[in-house]
């Protein structure tokens, strides 16, 4: 994985290094064009001079040419100078034979092109001039030492300094972004040196503009891992003291089992005991199913909260004892986990049952796009004040009886939540007292 120093070198360096290169090449194209310009105007320049010193003699084109001004023509430190003239048949009048001729042009401006004069590369130009109402060709050519020159000058003058600019610029945007991620490092190394225990908000008072929200949430994350931390602590250390309750009254029932007269009685009570225990075990693992963190995958299947409850509906019976149950089922498609809802419901009808009612209404129905199940029960109520509570874990009303743990009502709302559900809880509609808890789930298509 790339560094965030990386990623940003990476995204500016190219475009400054292409900025650097398209430089140097453009001022490097511009003083090489300039300067061959000045060569080509000196070289015009010595092809003009041969023109004052043309004549015509009886009707041929003769060049009126000293040796000391031909010497003067040639003269050059770096270069060697040749000429030629040449009458309208193009035969040569004076001059360098081997010296190459444009191709015919009928232009009064001076001709400039690169040629070979014996396997050497020379720069040439050819004039066209008349004397004498006769027309004349003038060629004249230099070597390219000191154009080659010029131009090796002209790419060092034009890269050196690109060159240097570009490693000045490299070196500070360098620079600069590790300066400007020092924050980040810092951070890190402050994270870093933190155990797995210290979930205390990070200081964002020294920290630039940019990263300060970045923090907020960070902060407003370990809030919420601080606040799971101490649930979780809560939830052990309660579960720990629900556990030893009945196994302490098994151990001391089976004791008294086998030293005392009545051990029938003694081993009533503690199957007792061990039932409650193991009913406390399998509520345990019904929280840990819903749970998102210990079960992160949710079932999404085609299910029916009436089914569901018909498929309940015999040991609901049976469990109930003396309590009546009223069923009005209808149909109620839903789109989860049916072992889940299944659950859910159980532990609604088990709290009504087991909390002083003596009838009890299980109904499901489906309108306005989503599907709902009630349970309703002619019990002493919940006084309003506790209603907001008894959905958190070993939560329970001071007029509960003692069998129950508190956790039915917490495992109806970790599947209620894992199902997008809402809880409602009311007084019962049907009886003068008790309470009436409506689930409602997102209907199949909303779903």
């Amino acid at each position: 994985m790339r560094s965030l120093e990386g990623t940003l070198l990476a995204w500016l360096l190219p475009p400054l290094l292409i900025v650097g290169a398209v430089g140097s090449y453009g001022a490097y194209v511009f003083m090489e064009r300039r300067l061959n310009s000045a060569y080509d105007h000196d070289l015009g320049d010595t092809a003009r001079a041969l023109v004052p010193y043309l004549r015509v003699r009886d009707g041929k084109l003769t060049l009126a040419f000293t040796e000391q001004a031909d010497a003067v023509l040639r003269a050059d430190s770096a270069d060697q100078i040749f000429y030629a003239v040449k009458d309208a048949t193009g035969s040569l009048v004076a001059g360098d034979p081997a010296l190459p001729s444009p191709s015919p042009y009928q232009d009064d401006v001076p001709l400039f092109w690169d040629d070979r004069r014996m396997g050497k590369p020379i720069r040439a130009v050819a004039l066209t001039t008349y004397v004498g109402g006769e027309s004349a060709m003038i060629v004249a050519a230099e070597t390219r030492t000191k154009r080659d020159r010029a131009a090796r000058d002209a790419l060092v003058s034009a890269i050196t300094p690109v060159t240097l600019l570009s490693i000045a610029a490299v070196a500070a945007l360098i620079f600069a972004v590790r300066r400007g991620l020092e924050p980040v490092e810092r951070l890190r190394k402050e994270l870093q040196q933190r155990s797995h225990v210290d979930l205390s908000p990070v200081d964002e008072s020294h920290l630039v503009e940019e990263l300060q929200p970045l923090i907020r949430e960070l902060n407003d994350m370990l809030g919420r891992l601080r606040r799971a931390q101490e649930t979780q602590a809560r939830f052990i250390a309660n579960a720990a003291h629900q556990l030893r309750t009945p196994i302490a009254g098994l151990v001391t029932q089976i004791d008294l089992a086998r030293t005392g007269p009545d051990a029938s009685t003694y081993l009533g009570h503690a199957r007792e005991a061990a039932a409650r225990l193991a009913r406390l075990a399998q509520q345990i693992l019904s929280l840990a199913a819903a749970d998102p963190t210990s079960n992160p995958t949710a079932k999404r299947d085609a299910c029916d909260l009436a089914e569901i409850a018909r498929g309940h509906a015999e040991s609901w019976l049976r469990l109930a004892g003396d309590v009546e149950l009223e069923f009005d089922l209808q149909p109620a498609p839903i789109r989860g986990d049916a072992l889940l809802v299944g659950e859910l419901a159980s532990n609604l009808v088990d709290n009504a049952c087991r909390y002083g009612a003596r009838t009890v209404k299980i109904g499901t129905i489906a309108r306005s796009g989503r599907a709902f199940l009630e349970v309703e029960d002619d019990g002493p109520g919940i006084p309003m004040e506790e209603r907001a509570r008894i959905f958190e874990r070993f939560h329970r009303l001071q007029t509960a009886s003692a069998d129950g743990s508190g956790l039915g009502l917490a495992i109806v709302a970790e599947i209620a939540q894992r199902h997008g559900a809402t809880i409602e809880v009311t007084d019962a509609a049907s009886y003068a007292t008790g309470t009436r808890v409506t689930v409602s789930f997102p209907g199949v298509e909303a779903a």
